[in-house]
């Protein structure tokens, strides 16, 4: 399975869409509620866990990434780098010292 976040939200609207439909009653809509409820817990663990995973990224390259990018850009510079859209290429990251910092 290779499902992403818009799928996730494809998921949930088709759990709204089934919530209001009024011809649902009875235990046919609790069964309904209950598994919206669970799709809703899955659902919030799959964007913790996603956010979690930028974090780390962005902790460990100092910068976001996103799934246009490669994790560990193939460079063979010994400090980190990163895509700079605007000049179409890889950049050093500047040191403290480089951006008054």
């Amino acid at each position: 399975m290779r499902n992403k976040l818009p799928d996730l939200q494809n998921h949930i609207f088709e759990m709204i869409e089934k919530l209001n439909d009024d011809s649902l009653v009875g235990e046919d809509l609790n069964r309904e509620i209950k598994r919206a409820l669970a799709v809703n817990e899955l659902a919030r663990t799959a964007v913790q866990n996603g956010a979690l995973m930028v974090k780390a990224a962005e902790t460990l390259y100092g910068l976001p990434v996103s799934d246009k990018l490669p994790l560990i850009p193939p460079s063979p510079l010994p400090q980190p780098v990163f895509f700079d859209k605007k000049k179409n290429t890889w950049v050093s990251m500047p040191t403290a010292g480089e951006n008054g910092g």
